[in-house]
């Protein structure tokens, strides 16, 4: 139903008609027929108790239109090549993804279809299995929660050029490492000069074995919605004593890309 160039959209559950619109924080706005805007998605409350603990969390079908580049989830509980990556479901989704967590995701792709792995995406680092499949690793710093997805900031080394990589603006960037790491020696020669005088953040890896290289940057400029329903692995949380310059930045940028 469209009125006024308005698209009207049908909640079988509400049983009225509505439409979204966002605000500058992109945070939704519902607006329900005859009735005064509300908010849900911004007030959702993430530890509410879910009576099916095996639930997949994902974004109403009602709000997908709306979120422009949403990353969705793939079938089967977890990766055939790795199964550290899995879903997680019900509550345990709810605690996972957090502002703060840092996760990583997994792409592959058969060696046939390897032209269509980009290996100038800064985003990316290609990893080998055996001679037959390639798998790409993206990770990721939760920056905001909404109800089914989170929007999550890039982690990336810049093919271990840090932001002095062509096209880079460091000014958008922060190092990011390992508690244990001397946060000082992880900067590349030339990158403060240049800019990037955002403060180092310090994550508390999920476990011993996993590896944060020097070169690792937080990209606050570029925010990517990604569904609950993801398989991710478990890379650590940001330090709490980290925390509100983490958020603090990411709204910085934000506000400067919608302005």
């Amino acid at each position: 139903m469209a009125t006024n160039g308005i698209q009207w959209l049908w909640s079988p559950q509400h049983q009225r008609y509505y439409h979204v619109t966002y605000n500058a924080d992109g945070s939704a706005v519902y607006h329900w027929q005859n009735e005064s805007p509300v908010q849900p998605v911004q007030h959702v409350r993430i530890d509410s108790p879910n009576t099916d603990d095996h639930a997949i969390e994902s974004v109403p079908a009602e709000l997908r239109p709306w979120i422009s580049g949403l990353i969705t989830g793939t079938s089967g509980p977890a990766e055939a090549l790795d199964s550290t990556y899995f879903v997680r479901t019900g509550n345990d989704a709810r605690r996972f993804f957090i502002v703060g967590r840092v996760f990583a995701m997994l792409y592959s792709d058969a060696v046939g279809n390897t032209a269509s792995i980009n290996g100038n995406d800064d985003a990316y680092s290609a990893i080998r299995f055996g001679e037959q499949v390639y798998s790409n690793i993206r990770r990721f710093v939760v920056v905001k929660v909404c109800q089914g997805f989170v929007y999550a900031c890039g982690i990336t080394t810049y093919s271990n050029r840090g932001t002095l990589k062509a096209g880079c603006v460091p000014s958008q960037h922060s190092v990011v490492y390992f508690t244990g790491t001397d946060a000082g020696n992880c900067y590349i020669q030339g990158e403060w000069d240049a800019g990037m005088w955002k403060d180092p953040i310090e994550v508390e890896p999920a476990n011993g074995a996993l590896v944060m290289k020097r070169e690792s940057r937080i990209r606050f400029s570029k925010t990517v919605p990604i569904e609950m329903n993801v398989k991710v692995k478990d890379i650590g949380r940001v330090h709490y004593a980290h925390m509100s310059k983490l958020v603090a930045y990411w709204e910085e940028e934000f506000s400067k890309s919608s302005a």
